[in-house]
């Protein structure tokens, strides 16, 4: 006997970008599709989504930093049930309460996704709270990048060598040189060719690429950027002198707001406190058997790397809401539903292996199905128009209609 699809059921999604806002937005439709009891509140620590893909044109490009930010304010239908919460997630209380800053009570869930994401390489996450405070971040950082002679990029992966292409095809007498720890640039998953590309690409447009090099950071240096004259100090006693330096290495989760629920349960729901990345299932549920509830999506989860990148996150959010809706669909929120069949969830599997890096807005290297499209015309063509123009941000304009 199917449950009754009418009732009562409140689903919050923590985190507004790729990941949180495919599942919000899956989820919110279905109050139209016969679930008109289904409230889902989105929770996040700004007022807008930032599209984080487009930051190194954003980087250097003020009239299109603004267009990156979108209101979260009109991401639901305000005639219906669902809302959006300023606020950051500060714990999760129990495995139906969660508590969030600004808020006067803890708020109630029957399903839980965690999309809080991670800190990724480089400033393309940035930290203010409004629109406003977002975009003085950026301005702090173009405004120094304007003057500075020479420029410091750390790390070679698709950030690094898209924000040292932005800031070298703009500001001609940069002098930028970006520094790379391995022997050739962009992950693994990228075929050598993309990297070797990337590297000439990079040097045709007066980027300095210095590989197998590691610079020492000072423990004190402000996470994802400084603006300033700094002397540092790379593994092979090279000095590299900079205005500006631009970390786009390392990727931080921030997860200690399951500590309490941890402690609760006297289970470890992440892979460690260091890393913070959160144990999860392959259907995307968290890594529990007392919370089969309760969903990671996005770069939080402890997928492998080479899932982080913001569409794959988005077609996690689409898996975890549509295993909510099984649940849903099971009566699993019920009070005192027990004994049933348990729905057959679906499993996330990362088939799609295509990857765009925009190299100045003329130039870049691409791969798609395994195919390398690197040092040819057709590479910058393809990664030029499909992604370098605007950086697909109309595929993200689509979820912020109710203005």
């Amino acid at each position: 006997m199917s449950a009754d699809k009418t009732r009562n059921i409140s689903v919050i999604v923590v985190g507004g970008s790729y990941a949180g806002a495919a599942t919000a937005k899956k989820l919110a439709g279905l109050s139209q599709k016969g679930y008109p009891g289904l409230a889902v509140t989105l929770v996040d620590q700004s007022t807008h989504y930032f599209h984080a893909v487009g930051f190194p044109k954003a980087l250097v490009s003020e009239r299109f930093a603004e267009k990156c930010f979108l209101p979260f304010s009109a991401f639901f239908d305000p005639s219906s049930r669902h809302r959006f919460v300023h606020g950051k997630l500060e714990r999760v209380i129990d495995d139906h309460h969660i508590e969030v800053s600004g808020q006067s009570e803890a708020l109630y869930y029957d399903y839980l996704v965690i999309a809080t994401g991670g800190q990724a390489p480089g400033p393309i996450n940035v930290t203010g709270p409004t629109k406003n405070a977002a975009l003085e971040e950026i301005n702090t950082l173009r405004k120094g990048l304007e003057t500075a002679r020479p420029v410091l990029v750390i790390g070679g992966g698709p950030v690094g060598v898209e924000v040292a292409g932005y800031i070298a095809a703009t500001y001609a007498n940069s002098q930028v040189t970006l520094v790379h720890g391995g022997k050739r640039l962009l992950p693994p998953n990228f075929c050598e060719s993309i990297g070797n590309a990337a590297k000439t690409k990079l040097e045709s447009i007066g980027v300095r690429v210095v590989l197998n090099e590691r610079v020492a950071v000072p423990e004190d240096f402000p996470y994802a950027s400084r603006v300033g004259h700094m002397v540092l100090q790379g593994s092979s006693g090279t000095e590299y002198a900079a205005d500006v330096q631009i970390l786009a290495v390392g990727f931080r989760v921030h997860s200690k707001f399951l500590a309490p629920l941890e402690q609760q349960l006297g289970e470890q729901l992440r892979v460690n406190n260091d890393s913070g990345f959160i144990r999860v299932r392959p259907t995307l549920q968290i890594d529990s058997d007392k919370l089969p509830h309760v969903f990671v999506a996005g770069d939080a989860t402890s997928l492998p790397m080479s899932t982080k990148y913001g569409f794959k996150a988005e077609m996690q959010g689409g898996t975890a809401a549509g295993n909510i809706k099984r649940l849903i669909d099971a009566g699993s929120d019920v009070p005192g539903a027990s004994g049933g069949a348990s729905p057959s969830l679906v499993k996330w599997v990362d088939l799609v292996d295509a990857t765009l890096v925009p190299i100045g807005p003329s130039l870049g290297v691409a791969q798609m199905l395994k195919i390398p499209l690197g040092n040819t015309v057709l590479g910058n063509l393809v990664v030029s128009n499909l992604k370098a123009r605007d950086f697909m941000i109309w595929l993200r304009k689509g979820y912020f209609q109710y203005h």
